[in-house]
């Protein structure tokens, strides 16, 4: 990144339209939870709905295996008895043969009853063979019960989430929660460096993060398709990962974890988007789980740009290398400056570079003492200047709910 490329005169421009697309934003995501607060006590009926014909679904599903099981195991035993009872059919004649070619007398006798203890065998597996016939036919019927039942769950499931479509239309749409952190958090970035105001920039970045942390509990409480919005969850979304970073770059490492915990999902856990995997790198940190961070940088620690530059950071990290450690961060600052030029982002909130300052934040949290000088990292902003924000108290965090 070239000094000259970040100055009053750029910022200025940005700033002008960020003045204008801020406001407008939040007006048109208020406007739509306005609208969307007449249908909430319904929306959330359905969704519970929906979940119980889910669970209904499952519970079939499941029963419908079990019987199946069941089934086999019967039908075994059934063909089993059968074999067992050929044999002794043919035992009873080979029997019945001898009995006739030694004529009457003792030996003739003692084979009349074995004879007839074989009787009595064969006659107790046919009795087995019956029931076991029996409860295979219970069984069947059980498990046409059970395939009605999940048929039915599955289209009752479908009529629903019709409904919800229909509703879920009425909902704010989750690119305005997105659009507007990332206007957001340009706006503050681009006052800050016109006019430094530490205080001002915190408290208009941590509003910002405020709207992804609401954005992802309504995907949790399953008001938003997922297979429709699957570009936002899991960590997908840029303001994910950057509402995650500015927490943490804020002191408020607190809120990040929050944020992790109720943005990612471990069946989603697609690190070879970059996004996913600079979130679960954080995560991973914050939690503590370091060794599962290492071998996650293992995988991508040679990769090149942005994704080798946090790689290589976080691996300095945890090696407390500071060499390393600030090689990676000048990789990050100058590929995210670049990343941020692009015509399709909102250039602003590459002015202050969230994920170097939440980086510098946690080198400081262990007592290594980096110096970055770089444009998009403002010495006031550092660590070792800007005062942590007090930890909220954290909500629980709600269980997923998929598909809805």
């Amino acid at each position: 990144m070239r000094s000259e490329e970040l100055n009053e005169a750029y910022v200025t421009g940005l700033l002008t339209d960020l003045e204008v697309e801020v406001p407008r934003l939040q007006a048109e995501l208020g406007q739509a939870k306005e609208r969307a607060s007449a249908v909430g006590g319904e929306l959330t009926a359905l969704v519970r709905r929906l979940d119980a014909c889910k669970h209904a679904q499952e519970d079939s599903q499941a029963r419908g295996k079990r019987i199946v099981l069941e089934i086999g195991e019967k039908n075994l035993r059934i063909a089993s008895l059968h074999q067992e009872i050929a044999g002794l059919k043919r035992r009873s004649e080979d029997l019945k043969t001898e009995m006739e070619r030694v004529g009457d007398g003792a030996i003739q006798r003692r084979l009349r009853r074995d004879r007839a203890k074989i009787s009595v065998q064969i006659e107790d597996r046919d009795t087995e063979v019956s029931k076991r016939r029996a409860e295979v036919e219970v069984l069947r019927q059980e498990l046409v019960a059970a395939e009605k039942t999940h048929e039915d769950e599955r289209d009752r499931a479908r009529f629903i989430l019709r409904e919800l479509d229909q509703l879920q239309g009425q909902l704010p749409s989750p690119y305005l929660y997105t659009g507007l952190f990332d206007h957001m958090v340009a706006r503050a970035h681009c006052r800050y460096y016109l006019e430094p105001n530490l205080e001002a920039w915190q408290g208009e970045v941590g509003a910002a993060i405020a709207q992804v942390l609401e954005l992802h509990r309504e995907l949790r409480l399953g008001k938003y398709r997922l297979d429709k919005n699957s570009d936002i969850v899991g960590g997908r979304a840029m303001a994910t990962a950057e509402g995650l970073h500015a927490a943490v770059a804020l002191g408020n490492l607190p809120l990040g974890l929050e944020l992790f915990r109720i943005a990612s999902d471990p069946g989603l856990f697609f690190h070879q988007i970059f996004n996913i995997f600079r979130v679960w790198c954080l995560g991973l940190y914050l939690e503590g789980r370091h060794l599962e961070l290492k071998e996650l940088l293992r995988i991508h620690q040679y990769a090149p740009g942005l994704r080798g530059g946090y790689a290589q950071t976080y691996l300095g990290l945890l090696a407390n290398d500071a060499v390393n450690l600030r090689a990676g961060l000048v990789a990050i600052v100058r590929d995210e400056w670049e990343m941020w030029r692009d015509a399709s982002a909102v250039r602003g909130a590459g002015v202050v570079n969230l994920g170097a300052l939440a980086l510098l934040r946690l080198a400081h949290e262990r007592g290594m003492s980096v110096s970055l000088p770089a444009a998009t990292v403002p010495p006031r902003l550092l660590p070792t200047v800007m005062r942590p924000l007090p930890p909220p108290r954290l909500a629980a965090t709600p269980p997923v709910r998929r598909g809805a």
